[in-house]
């Protein structure tokens, strides 16, 4: 009785600290793939140079993800062996790992955050793509946890990595390494040990410790890990002595024992851990005196008796149930045989019911009809009725139940803007179209491919040969060649493209929906690739998928609640040195997640339309704090708002009016906002962006093309365009000092600014040098670290001169 109360107690608090430590692990391992997917999104990596990645992992460890108290370092080494990092120390102050041209590629830990510091100490020749956290990752360019490993700092301190390549077009840049000090892991699990009053501790599958409730050494004096038979803690190295002789890691399977130590009787349980590539194992140990705790002997029996009455008591239960219901369970079993195509079923019929007898003859009387039926449906939902090939459905059953294949590939193909295609050929001919491009997929493959028409524009095509990823993409290449020929409708040349997704490998146990599910994600991420025409599936996009769905549910909720706020940067004018305006910034400050970076959010938010809602709750609280400031006299009368405008909003119906109206309920005069709009995304609908924002300017209101020079545009659609004023973005200003290319093109589009009659303001600023430069050039206004970060409005204060806000910036 007390090894099955034991059992129970055991696995329930394994079953826990597996559930924790899921969740514990999770965060950094999304912070990592975030971090990876932003370095890459933005292209902060710039060869020999790491500044624009050493400001993001600085934002990210001390203001991003500073809540993630678990992280002990945040770093990145690209394939050009240079390497940046930021490691959190016990007082959360972080420090700074650097190693590019500044440092002559030596590798120096800093005193504080940043290369002005006193250098600690450093190391030559260190090369970041030999370690055991960036070797593996970039031969296989996937996401996961690195093993255990001691780092190369002063105190040689063994951590836990997550890992996450950085890659475009498909070539690796470098790696992202988030780490967890192992130490952590201890501090993790004590607080919950303390409340169940036994020690857990968790070792990895070579036996060796890697954190332990009672906050035991985990290496020996010579800084070398040990096994858990080697523990200094005498009850952990007989409990691990005894799971080493009875072999019970190499079972990998949950297990209940018990054993002797020091005249006490334990009770155990060791449960695997898998997360990902991680491969663990949890002990949990419960001495016998707490597992009573402290039952005199005549309880514990009466315990027993009352325990075995009550089971006694359950099986008479359970046995007259039985008896009574019997008649009833045997035909629901019969009746279930029909789902197995068994038509023909013979019933018994065992206790005589009148009940039951007029059930049973209603229940064969109707089985002959239901087999016409059944067939005629199951016809239906197996192939597809246009096209003739198999459906959805029909494609999984044939495929999850293989005869001898042991390996294949499975490509899923989404035609190209299909509904403009619908649209512009009528439903009729459409279908034709589609039986045609069925026809030619059938005619260019083997007999034993099989083909399914998976939605109403999408088909897969699986193939039983597998050899290698190569031949997954030459196979795709060949299915996309069938569209390059045009496809005769009715007499009509139609030319439609498309995409594919694959997915390839070995199934043992095939899970045909989910090779379906990860071919989709490929797909997904071969059409947001323009110049990738296919895509092979990797274990990352399921994670980031699954994260984008967490963070639209969270953004959803986030606009219902006003989770949003809005921060003030100044915009400084560089002929007088005072304060013209500032732009209003979003911030989400998230109750789970913290404050959330706008590089994580804004992208979800454009995808998903909720940019139209954030949009009009920062415009509503710009505005209404713009005119209270102005008439407190804080603020100037001809104070400059600048508010971020994205495409997708200035298209949404009705812009003009939400505009109007917010103008109207705050009374906010027109001619002080400036709405800031991307000069990449103008490009997409050239003549309505350009007709909307005219009728935004008719108002009175300013239009500025915010981040100049990076998009596309031609000079002569720039003619065209109506704007007010144009911001230079912040890479060119960043380098201008060292570039004479970038200090040219500075100079060209302040002067270019100036024939074209526009106001000009540069992004970035964050050196008084900067700030000359630019006043030399004859630039009017600029905006930067030097002058103030962006902060909410109560921290703002606006001075009387730029000074005045370099100097709180300075304070701060």
């Amino acid at each position: 009785m007390q090894s099955k109360i034991s059992a129970k107690l055991l696995n329930s608090y394994s079953e826990n600290i597996k559930v924790n430590l899921d969740l514990f692990l999770e965060q950094p391992f999304s912070t990592t793939l975030a971090i990876a997917d932003n370095i890459q999104r933005n292209q902060l990596y710039q060869a020999s140079d790491l500044t624009e990645i050493e400001d993001y992992l600085h934002s990210a460890i001390s203001d991003i993800y500073y809540q993630q108290k678990q992280i002990s370092t945040i770093a990145f080494g690209s394939e050009a062996k240079d390497y940046v990092g930021f490691r959190k120390h016990k007082n959360q102050d972080v420090s700074l790992m650097l190693q590019d041209k500044r440092t002559n590629h030596e590798l120096e830990f800093y005193h504080g955050a940043s290369s002005n510091d006193i250098v600690d100490h450093n190391i030559r020749n260190y090369d970041p793509t030999i370690r055991p956290w960036y070797a593996p990752f970039a031969k296989t360019k996937t996401a996961g946890w690195a093993k255990i490993y001691s780092n190369v700092d002063e105190k040689n301190t063994f951590t836990i990595s997550s890992i996450a390549p950085v890659i475009n077009n498909d070539e690796l840049l470098g790696i992202v390494a988030t780490d967890i000090n192992l130490r952590h892991l201890s501090d993790f699990i004590e607080p919950n040990n303390r409340h169940f009053k036994g020690i857990t501790y968790i070792t990895d599958n070579q036996s060796k410790l890697v954190a332990n409730s009672l906050k035991a050494a985990l290496t020996d004096n010579d800084n070398n890990r040990i096994q858990a038979t080697e523990s200094n803690n005498a009850l952990i190295a007989a409990n691990g002595l005894y799971i080493a002789n009875a072999q019970l890691q190499n079972k990998h399977a949950p297990a209940s024992f018990e054993f002797n130590h020091n005249g006490i009787r334990y009770f155990s349980r060791i449960t695997t851990y898998n997360n990902n590539n991680l491969q663990w194992f949890i002990i949990v140990t419960l001495p016998e005196d707490v597992l009573l705790d402290g039952l005199a002997g005549q309880q514990r029996l009466g315990l027993i008796a009352a325990l075995t009455l009550a089971f006694f008591g359950l099986l008479m239960g359970l046995y007259l149930l039985r008896i009574i219901t019997q008649p009833i369970m045997d035909i629901a079993e019969i009746s279930q045989q029909l789902d197995h195509d068994n038509w023909d079923v013979t019933i018994k019929e065992y206790i005589k019911l009148h009940e039951t007898t007029q059930l049973i003859s209603a229940f064969k009387s109707m089985s002959s009809r239901l087999e016409n039926s059944f067939t005629t449906l199951r016809q239906q939902l197996l192939f597809d009725s246009l096209t003739g090939l198999l459906t959805r459905d029909g494609f999984v059953e044939q495929l999850n139940h293989p005869h001898s294949q042991t390996q294949g590939v499975l490509v899923l193909l989404g035609l190209r803007s299909f509904r403009n295609t619908n649209n512009s050929l009528g439903q009729h001919k459409s279908d034709q179209l589609l039986v045609a491009i069925a026809s030619r997929l059938q005619q260019s493959v083997a007999d034993n491919v099989s083909i399914s028409r998976i939605d109403k524009d999408s088909f897969a095509v699986f193939s039983p040969t597998f050899t290698s990823l190569d031949d997954s993409h030459a196979f795709a290449e060949t299915l996309l060649t069938d569209f390059n020929r045009p496809f005769i409708i009715n007499d009509t040349e139609v030319l439609v493209g498309a995409n594919a997704g694959i997915m390839s490998g070995q199934f043992d146990d095939i899970d045909m929906d989910a090779w379906l599910r990860n071919s989709s994600l490929a797909l997904t991420y071969s059409v947001k690739q323009e110049q990738v025409r296919c895509c092979h599936h990797q274990d990352y996009m399921i994670t980031a998928s699954k994260e984008k769905t967490r963070l639209t549910a969270d953004l959803q909720r986030a606009i219902s609640n006003h989770e949003f706020a809005v921060y003030y940067q100044p915009i400084i004018d560089l002929t007088n040195d005072t304060i013209a305006g500032a732009e209003a910034l979003v911030r989400w400050h998230s109750p789970t997640r913290g404050l959330v970076s706008p590089l994580d959010f804004i992208p979800v938010a454009e995808d998903t339309g909720m940019i139209v809602d954030i949009g009009k709750q920062i415009l509503l609280q710009a505005c209404t704090d713009t005119k209270l400031q102005i008439d407190s006299g804080r603020w100037p009368t001809n104070f400059l708002l600048h508010v971020n405008m994205s495409v997708r909003e200035l298209l949404h119906p009705g812009y003009i009016s939400r505009v109007k109206e917010i103008l109207a309920i705050t009374q906010l005069p027109a001619a002080n906002l400036t709405l800031e709009i991307t000069e990449s995304r103008l490009v997409s609908q050239p003549l309505l962006t350009n007709q909307l924002l005219g009728e935004l300017r008719d108002l009175g209101i300013h239009i500025a093309i915010d981040d100049f020079g990076t998009g596309y545009s031609s000079l002569a659609y720039l003619t065209q365009l109506q704007f007010d004023a144009l911001k230079i973005d912040r890479s060119f200003v960043s380098q201008m000092l060292d570039s004479e290319n970038h200090a040219a093109i500075v100079a060209a589009i302040i002067t270019m600014t100036a024939k074209f009659n526009a106001d000009i303001v540069a992004e970035g600023v964050e050196t008084a040098e900067q700030a000359a430069h630019l006043k030399q050039l004859g630039c009017r206004y600029a905006q930067g670290f030097y002058y103030s970060r962006p902060k909410p409005l109560a921290e703002w204060d606006i001075g009387n001169s730029a000074n005045n806000a370099l100097q709180h910036n300075t304070s701060t």
